[in-house]
């Protein structure tokens, strides 16, 4: 999996998730401005039922509520590597609703 990262939403991201399995590749986009605001996210340019709602807490940090059909369903925090090439998200999901098994799982993305 990949995640570009690019400037959008007036100061916010546009995280697209490229998912490649058997040969099919499907994207999960994400247009945050970072400032708290639920906002939709895109499977392959349609809605998917999920919201995201991601804060920017500093240049370092950020935390994200997770939603599936209006529902909370859990949560994520994200610390960048000072040098900026590390990044790490810890998801606690706390119900099966979303597209995530139940419990608390670390992701570390590393920029190429």
């Amino acid at each position: 999996m990949t995640i570009p990262v690019e400037a959008c939403c007036k100061g916010g991201r546009k995280l697209t998730y490229r998912i490649s399995m058997n040969g099919t590749t499907s994207e999960l986009t994400v247009e945050s401005p970072f400032d708290g605001t639920e906002v939709p996210v895109l499977l392959d340019g349609k809605p998917s039922g999920e919201t995201m709602a991601i804060k920017r807490i500093d240049d370092h940090h950020a935390t994200a509520v997770l939603r599936m059909g209006g529902q909370p369903y859990g949560t994520s925090k994200s610390t960048l590597s000072a040098d900026g090439k590390t990044l790490t998200v810890v998801n606690d999901i706390a119900s099966p609703g979303g597209p995530q098994p139940k419990g608390v799982q670390t992701e570390i993305w590393i920029k190429k």
